[in-house]
């Protein structure tokens, strides 16, 4: 008896591992375009987290993306930060955190490639680092950036393959002013300013390279009109919202219309006379 309550509470007294969080998720998508041509892409992706003795939290995923672009990632969370291993990471992350000015001239698409990346927040100072090769290019690259926030004011700093870049951010209101320097290049000075007065919104920018763009955009009863003005000319737009029916047209006679089914989505879309019927469920 009494060695059974012994060995009862030895056991009780063992660290028992926690059980991980696992998550499925994905998408298959089927399209047919005028003329009878079709095409169907997947993904599937299986996450977990567990949170660890020492109470730093353990991730992992795993992507497939139509059978060819697969993807694993791992990483560890903790007081530290946030540091991340495997395939899919962007090695431009750390230039992009810092260039508060939008200077260095990345793209909007994250470069996917196998690497590692941290990120880190110490006292307001915010840090992120990245490497990684690029499969198609085959060259490894090395970003690091870092911000700091105090009264209003960002600053930020980058550097990538001998590129660097130093700017600042900093709002009154509507109105946003931005100033940064990119190595080899004139510095970039640009006010940006949006406000909204009913149902009526209205942005702008320009720089001191005398690039302007400009928007405005009514809504009212589901029905949205937007200009919009850039060096490439003026486009108008207008979207119709009905339950969850959208309808969307621009100037240059692309029409849309989407349907929200949930978990599903239909679309059919008209452009050059081109008609393509898209069918996406999610999971």
């Amino acid at each position: 008896m009494n060695k059974s309550i012994i060995a009862l509470a030895i056991v009780a007294a063992l660290p028992v591992a926690a059980q991980a969080d696992a998550t499925l998720s994905g998408s298959v998508e089927a399209t047919v375009s005028a003329g009878g041509t079709t095409g169907i892409e997947s993904s599937v992706t299986l996450a977990s987290s567990e949170v660890l003795a020492n109470g730093m939290t353990a991730t992992t995923s795993i992507s497939l993306n139509g059978g060819a672009n697969a993807a694993a990632k791992a990483g560890l969370t903790g007081d530290f930060g946030t540091l991340t291993l495997g395939s899919g990471v962007d090695n431009q992350a750390g230039a992009r955190h810092g260039d508060v000015a939008s200077v260095m001239g990345h793209s909007t698409t994250a470069n996917s490639g196998n690497g590692a990346t941290y990120t880190g927040d110490f006292a307001g100072l915010s840090v992120s680092l990245a490497h990684g090769q690029i499969a198609a290019a085959g060259a490894a690259s090395t970003s690091a950036g870092a911000t700091y926030d105090f009264n209003g004011l960002t600053i930020g700093a980058t550097q990538q393959e001998g590129v660097s870049s130093l700017g600042g951010s900093y709002s009154f209101g509507d109105l946003t002013v931005t100033a940064g320097k990119k190595s080899g290049t004139a510095a970039v000075i640009t006010a940006s300013y949006s406000t909204t007065v009913d149902a009526l919104t209205i942005t702008a920018s320009v720089n001191n390279a005398s690039t302007t763009k400009a928007s405005v955009a009514y809504t009212l009863d589901g029905i949205t009109v937007t200009a919009a003005y850039a060096a490439a000319g003026t486009d108008v737009s207008a979207s119709y919202t009905s339950g969850d029916l959208t309808v969307t047209a621009n100037s240059d006679s692309k029409v849309t219309a989407a349907l929200d089914l949930g978990n599903a989505d239909l679309t059919v879309e008209r452009v050059s006379g081109a008609t393509t019927v898209t069918y996406k469920v999610s999971f």
